[in-house]
């Protein structure tokens, strides 16, 4: 096969997986299909970059709009920098084997400063082996760089009124970190090389590198591979700790208030008193039962986007969860964080939302420690392993929105739906859920 440019892309995907670098360039059709969930985060990185090119104003992009035209773009820059412009969006660059878009380029005295812009909160190893290879991709090209920095979303940064760019923006320095390392660039990228230009795909058996630093987007085409050489292992045979699981069910008192919470995360904070990847409770279910026998009652609210759920949210939830009995959750980290989290953004709920935490109970708890288990649960403890094993009359499968990330993202999508219809969908299958999430531990809770 003929020898392929690396860009950086490539060349990160190739330092996690040779098979996936080959995958990629010369099978792209086993691609698996492009997720909402890992659409978002794409979209999410291109917004933040586009928002970060405001930190140095009035510069060009020289991608002319769309990546594919590469040789475009190389000559654009390349004539930007010859008719003296200083701020270079999406610079292209390339040695003729190599190829990179630098977020920003600056011209400064003395020399030009490259900064990558990335979504994430501190800078991650293969950010580092990305800016490293971007640096090598430039300098060959013949631009000197003067420094190189990449640019992050600061999560300490608490928004009050206008977003602040500068506080939203962490610049970290790079050059001293990626400097010893372009010695070992070329060699690395002669390896890739070689590999591609192989009619055979490398024989790779699926690993942590599957994962690691991102999900490989080749996993089901893996996974056919694996399937065969897949080994029965025998099930953990089923038990029960009656004494522990008295225990855990003496320690609740009625009524019982079965609670849960979806949330939403932004990189770049909406509303005041919020954090980037703040996670924001815009939803909440409660089933109530007053006695053993008693029906459950439900009691359930959901944010109207886009105005700030977290003060209704929360005079909602404190009108209903009553002064005394056991409040059920499902993993009581993250319900008790959110609240935390309110008490500390709107003070003025913190007296009210304090005795709260006494009366929570995580009925995670006696999964996670396997007081009772079945080898249906698959060793798994998560709410959608032990439903189903536990309760045969009640399940996810029918439902539009069937875990956590999904209802995010369906809350999210109402901010731009001005279709009626489609908005009363998309809420009833956001109610639907988190309800359904509240009575699976109703009748879980029975089983016990």
């Amino acid at each position: 096969m003929e020898n392929h440019y690396i860009s950086k892309s490539s060349f990160i995907r190739g330092l996690q997986c040779h098979k996936s670098l080959w995958l990629h360039l010369n099978d792209p059709g086993e691609r698996d299909e492009t997720s909402q969930a890992q659409q978002q985060i794409f979209d999410t990185g291109h917004n933040v970059g586009f928002l970060a090119q405001q930190l140095f104003p009035g510069g060009i992009d020289a991608s002319r709009g769309d990546h594919s035209m590469v040789q475009a773009a190389i000559d654009y820059t390349s004539e930007l920098i010859g008719a003296g412009q200083e701020v270079i969006y999406e610079a292209a660059f390339s040695d003729g084997k190599t190829l990179c878009y630098m977020d920003v380029l600056v011209k400064e005295a003395g020399g030009w400063a490259a900064y990558e812009v990335k979504a994430s909160t501190h800078v991650r190893d293969y950010q580092v082996n990305d800016v490293a290879f971007q640096y090598y991709v430039i300098t060959r090209s013949g631009l000197p760089l003067k420094r190189v920095s990449l640019v992050h979303v600061n999560n300490q940064y608490v928004r009050r009124g206008d977003l602040d760019l500068e506080q939203l923006f962490t610049i970290a320095p790079m050059t001293e970190w990626i400097l010893p390392m372009q010695q070992d660039i070329p060699g690395k990228l002669h390896i890739m090389q070689e590999m591609l230009a192989e009619d055979k795909m490398p024989c790779i058996s699926m690993g942590s590198q599957c994962m690691k630093p991102f999900p490989c987007d080749f996993l089901t085409f893996c996974r056919q591979d694996s399937r065969a050489n897949d080994v029965e292992v025998e099930a953990r045979p089923a038990s029960r700790n009656q004494d522990a699981l008295d225990e855990f069910l003496d320690g609740l008192a009625y009524p019982l208030y079965y609670m849960d919470f979806e949330t939403i995360q932004f990189a770049v904070p909406r509303y005041d008193e919020s954090r980037p990847y703040q996670q924001i409770p815009f939803q909440y279910s409660l089933h109530v039962q007053h006695t053993q026998d008693g029906p459950p009652e439900h009691f359930e609210f959901l944010g109207t986007p886009p105005a700030d759920p977290r003060p209704e949210f929360i005079r909602s939830l404190l009108s209903g969860i009553g002064e005394s009995g056991s409040i059920i959750v499902w993993n009581q980290t993250f319900e008790i964080t959110r609240l935390r989290e309110i008490a500390r953004d709107f003070p003025e709920y913190a007296a009210a939302i304090d005795p709260l935490f006494a009366r929570v109970a995580d009925l995670m708890v006696p999964f996670r420690r396997k007081h009772l288990y079945t080898p249906e649960m698959k060793d798994s403890y998560s709410l959608k392993a032990v439903l189903p094993a536990l309760v045969n009359d009640l399940s996810y499968a029918d439902l539009e929105i069937r875990e956590g990330g999904m209802a995010g993202l369906t809350y999210e999508l109402l901010f731009d739906d001005e279709d009626i219809e489609s908005v009363r969908l998309k809420r009833m299958n956001l109610l639907e859920y988190c309800k359904m999430d509240t009575l699976s531990m109703v009748k879980i809770l029975e089983k016990l």
